[in-house]
Parts: structure tokens; sequence; C-alpha cells
């Protein structure tokens, strides 16, 4: 019976320890792997406490959608798409943290509309100069027409009815030169510092392997809520949970392991690595037999250094978020990938930054 044990527990190790097939891991894992959609807005409040709506900056830095109408905001908000994965059966999704809470540039921020302030009392103080002018050449054109008679006395040649026209107009140009002043000082008071806030309002909702997604209504028939951020800046992760608060049923939850974390050799150059996720998003996911998760594989191109893991694995900005195991299936590593102008480039956030960002 003795002799028995060591076969046992040799079987139990081939049965846990032994690499999988790269399809048998695509068929087991993609479930649980989602396609987020984030729709979402920049809000910033002026000192005079109005509210300037945008949903980003284009390659050039200005603004997208830039609107003080917040209903026009809703209809025209800033659309992502990433990777999340389950991480337990409580309808929590591991992803990006640029995913769900995507950066905006506060100095361009501020210079941009910094710039349009000034812009704007430019513009004012020219309508003022015209004004001016036109008040110098009623006064100078009154001026001509008058005349002295015979006994000293002066007098006028025009008509009572052109005096008032001329008087009307006087105190016309002087009222709107006034507004135009307490305007233009209203509006540079605006002026920002550096010490102003912007807040991001976001909407999110994933979809799953194979559903048929045509809106974002499909996308909100399961709505997320983000719990938090890591304030790691090596550390580009973030936390949705489902307002279920349950992970579905049949839907495959990656483990976290705290063990495999701290073994300094879970990966090597040139071990293989998989990912699974949507690159792209929906422009590549959308088949027609509903959305479809991609799988991808590549080798470990350098040592991890704790912060990162480099690998050859191709992506594009939708599979930010996506979960990279090895070939044992075991989660390593939370894929990076963004779109920096033309450039393109991905690596993950290693297992221990994430065990670190869920304590």
């Amino acid at each position: 019976m003795k002799q028995l044990y060591p076969l046992i527990a040799l079987f139990i190790f081939v049965l846990t320890g032994c690499k999988k097939n790269p399809q048998d891991i695509f068929n087991e894992q993609k479930s649980g792997v989602v396609l987020i959609c984030n729709q979402y807005y920049y809000d910033l409040t002026l000192t005079s406490g109005e509210h300037l709506y945008f949903s980003g900056l284009d390659e050039k830095g200005q603004f997208v959608n830039l609107t003080s109408n917040l209903a026009n905001i809703r209809r025209q908000p800033g659309v992502l798409n990433g990777t999340g994965f389950f991480i337990d059966n409580s309808g929590n999704i591991l992803t990006n943290r640029h995913v769900v809470a995507p950066a905006v540039d506060k100095v361009t921020v501020k210079n941009n509309i910094n710039n349009i302030i000034q812009n704007y009392t430019k513009y004012i103080q020219a309508l003022q100069d015209s004004m001016s002018q036109r008040y110098a050449a009623l006064q100078q054109y009154a001026q001509q027409n008058i005349y002295q008679d015979y006994y000293g006395n002066t007098r006028t040649n025009l008509s009572n009815e052109e005096i008032f026209a001329l008087q009307q107009e006087v105190e016309t140009l002087k009222a709107r030169y006034e507004q135009a002043e307490n305007l233009k000082n209203s509006v540079w008071n605006n002026i920002l510092s550096d010490n102003f806030s912007i807040r991001l309002h976001s909407q999110f909702g994933i979809a799953y392997d194979g559903d048929n997604v045509n809106s974002w209504d499909d996308f909100m028939k399961r709505p997320c809520s983000l719990l938090r951020v890591s304030e790691d800046a090596h550390s580009d992760l973030a936390l949705l949970q489902l307002n279920s608060k349950q992970t579905p049923d049949g839907h495959y939850v990656f483990t976290v392991d705290n063990a495999l974390a701290t073994d300094d050799k879970q990966l090597e150059i040139n071990q293989s690595v998989f990912m699974i996720g949507y690159n792209y998003g929906m422009a590549l996911a959308k088949t027609d037999n509903g959305i479809r998760a991609q799988f991808t594989s590549g080798t470990v191109t350098q040592q991890p250094d704790g912060k990162r893991v480099t690998y050859s694995i191709p992506s594009m900005p939708g599979s930010s978020g996506s979960p990279v195991v090895d070939d044992y299936g075991r989660l390593v590593a939370v894929n990076f990938a963004k779109s920096n102008g033309s450039d393109n480039f991905n690596f993950g956030v290693p297992l221990m930054r994430v065990v670190a960002f869920l304590r």
C-alpha cells in the first residue's frame, strides 16, 4: 500500500503540472474574458461656475466635441473598447486603468481653454475698437455741422430728427461698449491656473464571446461599476464589477495565484505565453456569429524586472486588459496595449503587481 502513495502523488502532479494544448486553454478560458465598452466625457468647471464638456483631445491636442451643453455631450461621448476578465465569483473584472479611466493631459486642456479665452477677449476688444471708431466719427460729423451765426450764436445744420438719431446712436454705443467691457472681464476671469480640476463621467457595459452586439444598449444589458483604479504609475490596473455582483454560471474565473507571483522562475526567456482578448474592440470582434475573442501567442522577450513583462505577442489597443497566461494556463500578467500617435506598444503588468493591487 505504501508503494502506491508515490504513484498517486506522481499522478496528481501530472494532472495539475502538465503543459496544456493552446486550443484547450482558449476553449476553457474564453468565457471568462469580456469586451468592455466605456462611454465617457470630461466635465470642466470654470471660475464662473459654468461648465464646459468635451469627449477628449485629438492627435493635435485639440478638443473633441467641446460644448457647454450637457445634453450635447451625452449624445456625443467618447467611446473606448478594452478587454477584462473575471477574477472571482462576485462579478469582479480586472482590466487596465486607461480603459476605464482614460487620462487627459491637463496642461494641454489648460492651454486650450486659455487660448480660447484670450482669442475671445481679443474679439470683444476688436468690437469695442469698432464702437470707439464709430463714436469718434459721430462726434466729428456733429462738430462739422456746427457754426456761429452773425450774432455769435452756436448753430447746427442738422435737423431735430438728425440730432435725435445721433443722440440715440451715441447712447446705444455707450451701453454696448459697457456690456462688452463687462463680458470681456467676465470671460478673462475664467483664465485657468494650475489648480483646476476635471471630472470624468463614465458608463460601463460588457459583452461575452458569442454575444450579438449591435449598439450601446447591448452592452448595457450587463452594466458595471468602477470599484477602484491603481494609484501606482507602474500598475495600469483597474477593477470593475458587474452590477449584479455575481459572475454568471459557466464563465471561467481566472486564479490570481499569490504563490506563483513570488516565484522568480515563473517566466523565463523564450517561454511561451498566450493572450485572449479583443484586439481593436468591435472592429475585429464582430462576426456573423456574434463577437469573438482572439487568441494570440508569443514568447517572453526580456527577463521580467518586476515592473513589466515584455513579450512578442502582437496586440492592438482593444486588447488592453487581456489576461496573459503561460503554457500551463496560469495567469502571469495583464496586457497593456496603448496607441501613442502612430506607434502601438504592448507589454504586461506582472502578476506580482496584480496581487499587490488586489490586496
